[in-house]
């Protein structure tokens, strides 16, 4: 668990799986003697919304039990989509180069190489359409939960919408991508020649396992962040509009 308090510093050298954090939040290394909330106010950041999100990452059993309202769901929302582009245009073209570097440096056949990059390539499409369901059905939907909360007479059809949709429909369809990527590396660990550069096929297969436990992490920073945080602003509204 890492606090304001803490130098950003020595949260980095002791936990660092927050590595892949920084570029979604605009956080650049160099902070010097910096602490948490520190580099977060210099970086224009929710200092508590990144501790929610950096201690979800850190510790499996982390459940935010309080001060969720401290931020609001846009900025939920600006992390999630930011995540998704550093998944979609760093992580998965990072990961398909060194692919596709280690099999063009091995003695695999054509039909070898095309089962790889084909598995590849289905992953890819179906991780793009969760995405898109997401940021065109979901996280629309979270925007203007929040915006229909600020409102003093909330608009009707959005309020009987709520009695029939909540976000924890969305957490019960919540595919887990990462199953299917770690179907990869038993694919190359198990149904595929050995390679010659063995160097470079264990590095390949460290790359991916850590691809996988950062999309595990993110898909389970939804279910306990995003999902109890949205629950709590649908519950209230439903709770006004019983009032009204």
């Amino acid at each position: 668990m890492i606090s304001k308090e803490m130098s950003m510093g020595k949260a980095v050298l002791d936990h660092p799986r927050l590595l892949p954090l920084f570029p979604r939040f605009g956080i650049r290394t160099g902070f010097g003697e910096m602490s948490v909330m520190e580099v977060c106010h210099s970086s224009g950041i929710n200092p508590d919304f990144f501790l929610e999100i950096a201690n979800a990452y850190l510790d499996e059993a982390f459940v935010p039990a309080e001060g969720l309202s401290r931020f609001t769901l846009g900025t939920v929302v600006e992390y999630l989509t930011a995540t998704h582009t550093w998944y979609m245009e760093v992580a998965l073209p990072g990961m398909e180069q060194k692919l596709l570097d280690l099999l063009n440096g091995s003695e695999l056949s054509k039909k070898e190489v095309a089962l790889v990059t084909g598995f590849f390539d289905d992953y890819r499409k179906e991780f793009t359409e969760h995405i898109t369901r997401e940021e065109q059905v979901v996280l629309p939907y979270i925007l203007e939960l929040e915006k229909q909360s600020q409102m003093e007479r909330p608009d009707p059809d959005f309020h009987r919408r709520l009695k029939e949709y909540s976000i924890r429909e969305f957490a019960k369809e919540h595919d887990r991508l990462e199953i299917s990527l770690e179907n990869l590396s038993m694919l190359i660990i198990k149904y595929l020649p050995p390679f010659d550069d063995q160097e470079s096929c264990i590095r390949v297969i460290r790359d991916l396992k850590e691809l996988v436990r950062d999309l595990e992490e993110h898909a389970d920073m939804e279910d306990r962040v995003l999902v109890p945080r949205v629950t709590e602003l649908e519950q209230q509204l439903l709770q006004e509009g019983g009032a009204a």
